[in-house]
């Protein structure tokens, strides 16, 4: 089967192998089922033949040839074969698809660099196709090159890699994570001053969480969002930024997971002054509702400070609370 034409210098076909057993990169012992071949189309001299055990089938063309070049990152159509320059030099490269071998069983690529009048395999470029999720991205307005893989739906990894000295380095990893109390935690490492920066942040899924929320409102000065809301049967507060990044929270996601809900892990409720308050080794919070007044009065060495909302932005009722199905919920006037 030949592959559609994507190149005035080079042409390529599929062949079944013929070969008993082929020894290729991680594949010991491994027998492929196709070859595929490209040869140059003025000498018909063959500079590439690779390997692979399956390809997209579904795309070929009315005249059963292979469509080349098909590249829907991430988790697209992906053609057997891609033409394209893969470390910005100028001159355009070969992916070879050798099955479906990288995470999740999606398709992993051989690369192949132009290197003078031929082309060479390179290890370190395969890598960012087989040990990641599919086929890289290529961006040449900056010459980065960007990765992703992930586990299961709860962690995901991308990277951006810049080419140096012909091969690829990596220059910033981020890490996104789901924590025990459904935060999104953001590992972000930074190796382009050369190196290793580790920043780790925390965010709050509004979108996601909408449901679990019970009360929220905005603070009038800050502009900060402030959150009483629910996971099972275990009360929360959070305070964020106006990019969801939390700045605190309560109670600590270790108290949740080993039951162990101390008084350092409680809220208490005063049904009558429909105000929930908590308290850490740092300072009391009092959250409070009363007719037009909504806030939050923090009580720290020795001096309280009230942190007024906005009546406008509230979402949600204190009152909700007076419902007895909460683990971590003391009750006052009940």
């Amino acid at each position: 089967m030949k592959i559609s034409d994507f190149s005035p210098e080079f042409s390529a076909e599929i062949e079944l192998n013929q070969k008993d057993t082929i020894i290729i990169g991680a594949f010991e012992e491994f027998r492929p089922d196709y070859v595929l071949k490209v040869s140059d189309k003025k000498t018909n001299k063959i500079l590439i033949e690779a390997y692979l055990s399956a390809f997209p089938e579904y795309l070929i063309n009315e005249q059963n040839e292979a469509i080349a070049n098909v590249k829907e990152l991430p988790y697209g159509s992906q053609s057997v074969l891609i033409y394209e320059d893969f470390n910005f030099d100028g001159k355009a490269d070969f992916a070879i698809m050798n099955g479906y071998y990288s995470c999740y069983g999606g398709p992993s690529f051989d690369i192949y660099l132009a290197h003078k009048k031929s082309f060479q395999y390179s290890e370190s470029f395969s890598v960012l196709s087989n040990e990641y999720c599919g086929m890289f991205q290529t961006e040449p307005e900056t010459k980065t090159i960007h990765t992703m893989t992930k586990s299961g739906c709860c962690w995901h990894q991308f990277s951006e890699f810049k080419v140096m000295n012909n091969e690829p380095k990596v220059v910033l990893i981020i890490e996104e994570s789901y924590t025990a109390n459904n935060f999104v935690e953001v590992t972000t490492i930074d190796y382009s001053d050369g190196k290793e920066v580790r920043e780790i942040k925390n965010y709050f899924p509004l979108e996601v969480m909408e449901s679990e929320i019970i009360f929220s409102f905005d603070l009038a000065k800050s502009g900060k969002k402030l959150l009483v809301y629910q996971t099972g049967k275990i009360l929360n507060y959070a305070l964020i930024l106006n990019d969801e990044e939390i700045e605190f929270y309560f109670p600590q996601p270790d108290s949740h997971e080993k039951g162990d809900l101390t008084n350092d892990g409680n809220f208490t409720y005063d049904m009558d002054e429909n105000t929930l308050s908590f308290k850490n080794t740092d300072a009391e919070y009092l959250i409070y509702e009363t007719g037009d007044n909504v806030g939050i009065k923090v009580k720290t060495k020795g001096k309280t400070y009230n942190l007024k909302g906005l009546k406008s932005t509230v979402k949600g009722d204190l009152k909700e609370l007076r419902k007895l199905n909460w683990d971590n919920i003391l009750y006052d006037n009940f």
